[in-house]
């Protein structure tokens, strides 16, 4: 199994309008990016992305992998606790044994 890093970061925050407005206002990243599920800043080379979550806030990584359940079965073994587990193509988080958490993206497959 190999887990591959992303360049995007999620900021889950009960208030994204005001994480945007730091991100663009105070650290001057102002290439926004507006996608349908969200909104965030082009942070060159990595994508802060803004999400409102009441349940989960703080600072969320990605992975890629191959096969989503594999990859589950892997971090669990290793420490890793599930803190939402929708599957593929929807919210994965997992967050390790010293306290990072990420979100576990399949990648698609290609035909």
């Amino acid at each position: 199994m190999k887990f591959e890093m992303s360049t995007n970061i999620a900021v889950s925050t009960t208030e994204p309008e005001k994480a945007i407005e730091f991100y663009s206002n105070v650290l001057g990243f102002a290439n926004r990016i507006t996608e349908p599920l969200f909104e965030g800043i082009d942070a060159n080379p990595i994508r802060i992305f803004v999400q409102k979550d009441e349940q989960l806030t703080g600072v969320v990584m990605e992975l890629f992998v191959d096969d989503l359940e594999e990859a589950k079965s892997i971090l669990i073994k290793n420490g890793c606790k599930i803190l939402r587990w929708e599957g593929v193509g929807k919210d994965c988080y997992i967050e390790d044994p010293f306290g990072l958490r990420f979100n576990i993206w399949q990648k698609v497959k290609e035909k």
